[in-house]
């Protein structure tokens, strides 16, 4: 998610997956994937800079989840392996 601002300068977060759009009419407003739209003080390049920020910073944590993923992985394929040995499987 990412910070932004309303005109009334009331500070809120919205999920980046959501956003569809972001355009300056010349107020800058987010589009959102349901159509709603929300006015924001930020400009429409400092919200592009943020979402492209929160997606960097996915992308860094993504290799421990991903060796995290292949452990399970491993350990639910050991764990099929010897119920199929001892005729547990379910």
């Amino acid at each position: 998610m990412i910070e932004l601002t309303r005109f009334d300068g009331t500070r809120f977060y919205v999920n980046v997956e959501f956003i569809e759009f972001v355009e300056t009419t010349p107020d800058t407003v987010v589009s959102l994937i349901d159509h709603k739209k929300l006015l924001v003080r930020e400009s429409a390049a400092d919200v592009v800079q943020r979402i492209a920020d929160y997606h960097r910073q996915i992308a860094q944590r993504a290799p421990s989840r991903i060796v995290a993923m292949q452990r399970w992985n491993e350990m639910r394929h050991d764990a099929d392996e010897q119920d199929a040995e001892t005729g547990d499987a379910d």
